[in-house]
């Protein structure tokens, strides 16, 4: 296997191994015998343990920022909610970055880079759903007096959601995501 590829294919396995396990939990050892090579082979890649977590957190970042994309704003107020609540599932849904996404939840409290990305996440998340009910409320398709509060409740109950969706929770949240953005968009429903 080409050099790149090996180093790939470690990253992926740590975070497969990682998000079902924990990091922590995963040595040097596991991650070799899991890829049919010796402990040597991964030195060969990666000066130490904590060289390969770092590039692994490199790695998914670099595909965080690709899976960023504009929400298309046309439309009504659910429509365009909607839309930003599948954009935020397509990010989850795609397995390395559910994998990543897991391991940042799991080790923020314990990782201090994973509590950086954790920040930078969740800070990404309020400021797609401010510019969103910005939009929504200047263009008159949502009434909001308190944006700040509108922000905050909309970007915790979202988060909460993809949360669950991390968790692997049976329960569909569809029908839920679909129920919280119809009672949103009518508590902010434009006056006639």
């Amino acid at each position: 296997m080409h050099t790149t590829d090996m180093k790939q294919q470690l990253i992926k396995s740590l975070l497969e191994l990682g998000s079902e396990q924990g990091l922590d939990t995963i040595s040097l050892s596991m991650l070799a015998k899991e890829n049919n090579i010796s402990k040597a082979a991964i030195f060969h890649h990666f000066p130490s343990r904590e060289a390969l977590v770092q590039e692994m957190f490199v790695y998914c970042r670099t595909l965080a920022y690709r899976h960023k994309a504009t929400i298309n704003l046309a439309g009504s107020a659910q429509d365009v909610l909607m839309r930003a609540m599948e954009h935020w599932h397509t990010m989850y849904d795609e397995e390395v970055m559910r994998s990543f996404y897991r391991i940042i939840e799991a080790e923020a409290l314990t990782h201090v880079q994973a509590a950086q990305i954790k920040r930078t996440l969740d800070e990404m998340l309020i400021a797609q759903s401010s510019v969103l009910l910005e939009s929504l409320s200047d263009s008159g398709r949502l009434d909001i007096e308190d944006l700040d509060l509108a922000i905050q409740s909309f970007s915790s109950v979202v988060q909460r959601f993809l949360y669950r969706i991390l968790l692997d929770d049976e329960t569909d949240v569809s029908w839920e995501e679909t129920r919280f953005i119809d009672r949103f968009c009518s508590l902010y429903k434009p006056k006639e």
